[in-house]
């Protein structure tokens, strides 16, 4: 059953404590544990798949992980921590995407719907999950919540980027590049949270019409011609 979106950023982050929405730099994971804990990542998306995240028990996220139930604790703090770290695996991989520059080495437009095509892959291949982290945000620590908020605002950045490129290119209009990258993240997000409802549309139609009205807010608009 899809679940739909239930919570406002505006409202969370006004609940959570100031002191947590800026943490230290943390220490890169060895690679045991990293290993680890994409093993703790894989076993829950199992478990949450078969039984939805209410009914997913820790020992037996543990089992089908491969891990005992002291072990993954070494690695995770709590069922809330599962919820942050689906976060951190899946949103790392488009995260890195945007990061290796291909999308800045072309003419800003083509580098946007580059942008966009791959996000909605992303979705395809995350968008139980995507869903999963929007219906229970609501219910993570004041901490966990803050550190998805900032890993989210870090994607943002790469949104922004792109869309400053094309507004120095001249390619795109002058605008609220921040702004603009929010309303891209969410509207692209979409075709998750609304997958209950066009999820009757084939992919390629939700990803034309995406890109039209995307396209269409961004780029310079042609002066009109002069009639003689």
């Amino acid at each position: 059953m899809e679940v739909t979106c239930t919570f406002s950023v505006e409202a969370q982050l006004a609940e959570t404590p100031k002191s947590t929405q800026a943490e230290k730099p943390r220490r890169a994971l060895s690679d045991t544990a990293e290993e680890r804990r994409r093993q703790i990542f894989e076993g829950a998306c199992k478990v949450i798949a078969k039984h939805g995240f209410g009914n997913a028990s820790m020992r037996e996220i543990a089992k089908t992980s491969g891990l005992s139930v002291p072990l993954m604790y070494k690695y995770i703090k709590d069922k809330d921590d599962i919820l942050h770290l689906i976060t951190t695996m899946c949103m790392q991989d488009i995260i890195d995407f945007f990061d290796t520059g291909e999308l800045f080495t072309g003419p800003a437009d083509q580098n946007l719907e580059k942008a966009v095509d791959r996000y909605i892959d992303y979705i395809g291949e995350n968008r139980r999950y995507i869903n999963l982290v929007y219906s229970e945000t609501r219910s993570m620590s004041a901490e966990n919540r803050a550190r998805v908020f900032d890993m989210e605002r870090e994607f943002m950045g790469r949104w922004n980027g792109i869309l400053d490129k094309g507004v120095e290119q001249k390619v795109f209009r002058p605008m609220n590049t921040e702004l603009m990258a929010n309303y891209l993240y969410f509207l692209c997000n979409v075709w998750s949270l609304r997958h209950w409802s066009i999820g009757k549309f084939p992919e390629s139609e939700i990803r034309t019409s995406l890109k039209a009205l995307i396209m269409d807010g961004v780029l310079v608009r042609a002066a009109p011609s002069k009639k003689s």
